[in-house]
C-alpha cells in the first residue's frame, strides 16, 4: 500500500517525494548535499523548476490531478501543486502536532493563536485536540484551502475563527480588545505581504511582533510553538526570543526539524523552539 505521504531522497539542490502515489520533484535550497539513492529519481510525475523572481512552474512528466487529497497525521488535507512549489502540507510539522495533541489531553478548552498559518497544519491539530483556534493569514486563498482541510478532516464544527488579515494589524486590534490567548503557534517567513500590501520582514519585525504576544499572554502563555526557515534564525536564538519573554517556569525543547527519509537519513527543514507551561 502506497504512503500518503514519502520522502524518498534529497541532494542536489532538491527532494523526491511520494504524496498520494504521485512522485514528485521539488527544489529545496538547503539540500546542498549529494543524493543518497540516485536510482530512485527517474519516473516522476511532475518536477518543480524555480525561476530567478521566487515562482516557477510545473513540468508534467505523467497526468496529476489539479488538486487530490491524502491522509496524514489522523488529518486530511487537499493537494495541490501551486506556481510557488508548495502543495499544501508541510510534514516537518508533524512532531508539533503530536505536541498539541498532549498538551490537550491535559488541559480542554485552551484559546490558541495561530499566525502564518497557511494550510491550517497546526489549527487541525488544535482543533483535533480540543482547542479553539484564531487562525490568521493575509492569504484569502490560503485560509478557504485551511478551511476545506478542516471539513475534509471533519474539524469544521468545532470552535474556530477564520481571519484574513495582516498579522500585526490584526493583533493590535486584539490588544486593544483585551483578548487573551493561553497558546500561540507561529510560523513567519523570512519575508512576506500582508493583505493589504504590508511589508513583514522577519529580521526587523519579529521583536515587535513577538513582544505583542507576550500581551496578548500576559507573558504567561500555556505553550507557544516558534518555528522558521530563516538564516540566522537558529534554534538557539528561537529560544532566546521565547525565554528572555516569557515570564512563568516551563520547559524548552529546541530543535531542527526535519522529515525523516526512506534510507533512513534525515532531511533538514527549519528549525522550531516549544515551549510548555509547568
Amino acid at each position: 500500500m502506497t504512503k500518503s505521504y514519502e520522502l524518498l531522497d534529497s541532494g542536489d539542490l532538491s527532494k523526491l517525494e511520494i504524496v498520494g502515489g504521485y512522485k514528485l520533484q521539488r527544489s529545496s535550497p538547503t539540500s546542498a548535499y549529494g543524493k543518497e539513492t540516485p536510482g530512485v529519481w527517474n519516473d516522476c510525475h511532475a518536477i518543480y523548476i524555480k525561476n530567478d523572481s521566487g515562482s516557477g512552474h510545473w513540468n508534467f512528466q505523467k497526468k496529476v490531478p489539479e488538486s487530490f487529497t491524502i491522509e496524514f497525521s489522523k488529518l486530511t488535507f487537499k493537494i495541490k501543486l501551486t506556481p510557488f512549489g508548495h502543495i499544501g502540507l508541510f510534514p516537518e510539522q508533524e512532531t508539533n502536532w503530536n505536541r498539541i495533541r498532549e498538551i490537550g489531553k491535559r488541559k480542554q478548552g485552551l484559546e490558541v493563536l495561530n499566525l502564518f498559518a497557511y494550510s491550517g497544519g497546526s489549527t487541525l491539530a488544535c482543533l483535533d485536540a480540543g482547542m479553539s483556534v484564531c487562525h490568521v493569514d493575509a492569504s484569502k486563498g490560503m485560509v478557504d484551502w485551511a478551511r476545506e482541510n478542516a471539513k475534509l478532516s471533519g474539524l469544521d464544527s468545532k470552535p474556530v475563527r477564520w481571519i484574513v488579515d495582516d498579522v500585526m494589524k490584526f493583533i493590535r486590534r486584539e490588544i486593544k480588545r483585551g483578548k487573551k490567548y493561553q497558546g500561540l503557534i507561529l510560523d513567519p517567513p523570512s519575508f512576506g505581504r500582508g493583505s493589504k500590501g504590508e511589508v513583514w520582514k522577519i529580521e526587523e519585525n519579529l521583536s515587535e511582533l513577538m513582544d505583542a504576544l507576550m500581551e496578548l499572554s500576559d507573558n504567561k502563555p500555556e505553550f507557544v510553538i516558534l518555528s522558521c526557515h530563516s538564516q540566522g534564525f537558529s534554534p538557539l536564538t528561537l529560544e532566546r526570543i521565547l525565554s528572555s519573554r516569557i515570564k512563568t517556569k516551563g520547559k524548552y525543547e529546541t530543535t531542527e526539524l526535519y522529515i525523516p527519509e526512506t534510507s533512513g537519513k534525515k532531511y533538514p527543514a527549519g528549525f522550531c523552539t516549544f515551549f510548555q507551561r509547568t
